[in-house]
């Protein structure tokens, strides 16, 4: 689609839908307002692909170029609608997991009647609906232009600093500060999140962001201010990092920033239009880094604030330690179906140990490779291991394609950067539960197969903007 031809709603409906998603998508709760208006945009959203479908040509693009991801998410789909089939008593009792179960609710004299595998169906339903979101983003990347794509990177890094200020007022205002979530880290700074360990997370996404949007200019006059201007950002979006208290955030924004920051400081004059001006650019990522780093050990000294935040983390970590031989037992118990998508929490009610009963209570494993194999058995990690195979092989075609520059490659390192976040964090935690950083991820994919940072008129052995000597 050309740019004249590319209407101002097509240019800006993957932004504004993004974006909506950040705002209000932030809460891994199923009873908050937030994921009404999440799920209403996502079928909206959908809605204004469907007209693209009608057109064979288009459809025929469309489904061959994003065939792995739309599987993959059927797939998904598939098996949460499976899990939902009711069974009779006798062959649900007989279900791994199951069997204790039925014979406490029959001591109990309630009758079992035709259930489905899920322990928790209305929770299931709500995985189900989460794949809207994901559904979504693919679709509307989907139609949407090249040009349009090397915007959204900016605007993305826009909402992102509106979303760290937000945080540093929400921790100056304290209790009183205003959050977008019922249920919240009171006077921490969370952003449009639940979660400070979220918040962070999001912030984290700066550098490869930053790196998308450098890799996606054209003009060589403005790269250079950009390019300093978005250095000396990331120094603040690490400030606001750390004043999330988020120590999982402090790690993967710290790794994030340091990496960035190498791939930045290869670069030669090509990626700011003369070799003077890369050395200025050097220059200001050595002082960054220092600066930042001499920011860090001033709050570890002189911040008792920060220091207490980082302490109230303890008890929590403490018992996310404390839970893996349960957590491990379970996933044994269940197997090799799972206890149902969405219902962790009930079935860690059923199995939790009295020596760790308290006014702490798990909603989630904080480790959600542990709680996918919980919830969705073996076929969830085959799904698992289907989605690494189709980033795999997205990547690895696009790396070696002859069409493109060697420096094209730093738009699939952006993308890997920002799946190695969400990797990362899901450790100790569950940011893609979340459908604002659900969205995220499932962008970082599709952008592996669509490459809209590298121009049309861009060929082989060229410099791109960010390129590397």
């Amino acid at each position: 689609m050309s740019r004249s031809r590319e209407s101002l709603f097509d240019r800006w409906s993957l932004a504004v839908f993004l974006i909506a998603i950040l705002l209000f998508g932030g809460s891994a709760r199923v009873d908050g307002v937030g994921l009404v208006i999440v799920r209403t945009l996502a079928i909206i959203a959908i809605a204004i692909t469907l007209p693209g479908w009608w057109d064979e040509s288009r459809r025929e693009r469309l489904y061959n170029r994003y065939r792995p991801l739309l599987l993959l998410l059927g797939a998904t789909a598939a098996w949460m609608l499976v899990q939902l089939i009711p069974l009779p008593a006798g062959l649900w009792s007989a279900l791994p997991g199951h069997g204790e179960l039925a014979t406490r609710m029959t001591a109990a004299g309630v009758e079992i009647g035709w259930r489905p595998l899920a322990l928790s169906p209305g929770r299931a339903i709500h995985s189900l609906l989460d794949m809207l979101v994901p559904l979504a983003v693919v679709l509307l990347v989907g139609r949407t232009s090249d040009s349009s794509l090397r915007e959204l990177p900016l605007r993305l890094l826009a909402f992102l600093a509106v979303a760290a200020v937000f945080g540093v007022l929400q921790l100056l205002g304290g209790e009183g500060a205003p959050y977008f979530h019922r249920i919240t880290n009171i006077g921490a700074a969370v952003g449009f999140f639940a979660n400070r360990n979220h918040h962070a997370v999001f912030l984290a996404l700066y550098w490869p962001l930053l790196l998308w949007f450098l890799h996606g200019r054209n003009d060589r006059a403005g790269s250079h201010a950009a390019t300093l201007l978005g250095v000396l950002g990331g120094v603040a979006v690490m400030l606001a990092i750390m004043a999330t208290g988020s120590r999982a955030g402090l790690a993967i924004g710290g790794a994030s920033f340091l990496a960035t920051s190498l791939l930045l400081y290869r670069s030669r004059g090509a990626a700011v239009g003369t070799a003077s001006a890369g050395n200025i650019v050097r220059l200001t990522l050595l002082a960054s880094i220092v600066g930042t780093l001499a920011g860090a050990i001033a709050m570890l000294i002189f911040g008792a604030g920060f220091m207490d935040r980082l302490d109230q983390g303890d008890v929590m970590a403490d018992l996310r330690l404390a839970v893996l031989p349960t957590l491990n037992a379970m996933i044994w118990h269940y197997a090799p179906l799972g206890g149902g998508f969405g219902s962790f929490e009930a079935a860690y009610k059923i199995a939790e140990p009295v020596n760790l009963l308290s006014l702490q209570y798990l909603n989630h494993a904080h480790n959600d490779y542990l709680e996918l194999l919980i919830d969705g058995g073996l076929p969830a990690l085959g799904l698992l291991v289907g989605w690494g195979f189709v980033v795999w092989k997205a990547a690895r075609r696009g790396w070696s394609d002859e069409q493109a520059a060697a420096t094209d490659r730093v738009g699939i390192i952006a993308s890997l950067m920002m799946l190695a976040i969400f990797a990362a964090a899901s450790l100790v935690d569950y940011p893609l539960r979340t459908p604002a950083l659900a969205a995220m991820a499932t962008l970082a994919t599709v952008l592996l197969y669509r490459r809209p940072d590298i121009a049309t008129t861009r060929r082989k052995g060229q410099r791109s903007v960010a390129g590397f000597h």
